[in-house]
């Protein structure tokens, strides 16, 4: 989802080959270590003009080159964009997911993301408290010694770490939204 929703939103910005858009994915560093294939940028391409949300626009042809097609942006597409970042604010398991959809979140309603992103910073909080709370009572006095109890207590601080640093972030997020 994270790919359509990238394509759909610098659609609404304007026509674009599907390479050019490959492009900007790269040089906005969205995922480096995600590889974009041609293969898969075209199923997603094709994909979304089957649900009607892309279309082609302009097919273009220079001398000894391949068809360049040209894609914009259906009225669907764009109703489809706002309920893909909805969709993910409401489902997504790591803050990077995330990216794609905060690029174009000028395209939804504030109110509505700003909603979804007090849930989710409620549900991290929740899921923070938790593992503050394991950490608190899984180390037995007895065995707080123990290699794999000190390992574990490594992992477990990790962990809230790594969220603290996720709300830190969304929390940077929601004020930039609210800001809009």
């Amino acid at each position: 989802m994270s790919l359509q929703i990238f394509i759909l939103g610098i659609l609404c910005e304007g026509h674009r080959h599907p390479y050019d858009i490959k492009k900007i994915f790269k040089r906005e560093s969205l995922a480096p270590e995600a590889r974009i294939t041609d293969g898969k940028l075209y199923y997603h391409f094709e994909a979304l003009a089957k649900l009607g949300y892309v279309e082609r626009v302009m097919v273009s042809r220079e001398e000894n080159r391949p068809e360049r097609t040209m894609y914009g942006i259906t009225e669907a597409g764009r109703e489809a964009l706002v309920e893909m970042i909805y969709k993910n604010f409401r489902s997504f398991k790591d803050v990077t997911d995330l990216y794609p959809s905060v690029l174009f979140l000028h395209h939804a309603s504030k109110e509505r993301v700003i909603g979804l992103m007090e849930d989710g910073i409620d549900e991290l909080t929740r899921k923070m408290r938790r593992y503050e709370q394991i950490l608190a009572e899984v180390v037995p006095p007895d065995h707080a010694e123990h290699p794999i109890v000190q390992n574990a207590k490594i992992l477990q601080e990790h962990t809230i770490h790594r969220i603290r640093g996720d709300l830190d972030w969304l929390l940077k997020v929601l004020d930039k939204v609210k800001a809009m």
